[in-house]
């Protein structure tokens, strides 16, 4: 009866340890949970900068081809390029945004 009482009592002692093993684990999964969001904040908002850093870029060597005084045709289609990718970048933002916003 004894060996019966000391199984038993083992057995308890090792589903508490799992019981408390598991409750780390959640909130180990918790937090690298919390990280992900946040590295994905991260990456997001460097792809914003990146992107304003690249129209910038678009816009310094606009200025400087306008500056060369090329044809203003080409100056025109440049602008209106630049103005396209601009309207694609908004329509971008804005569906990332619903898609964001229906997923909470």
């Amino acid at each position: 009866m004894e060996d019966l009482q000391t199984l038993i009592t083992g057995i308890e002692y090792k589903v508490r340890k799992l019981i408390e093993e598991k409750s780390n684990l959640n909130q180990d999964i918790e937090s690298l949970n919390q990280e992900i969001k946040n590295l994905n904040k991260v990456v997001l908002e460097q792809s914003t900068e990146i992107n304003s850093l690249k129209e910038q870029i678009k816009t310094l060597k606009l200025g400087e081809t306008i500056k060369n005084n090329l044809d203003t045709t080409e100056v025109k289609l440049k602008i209106n390029n630049l103005v396209r990718k601009i309207d694609r970048c908004v329509g971008i933002i804005v569906e990332t945004e619903k898609q964001n916003s229906s997923n909470k």
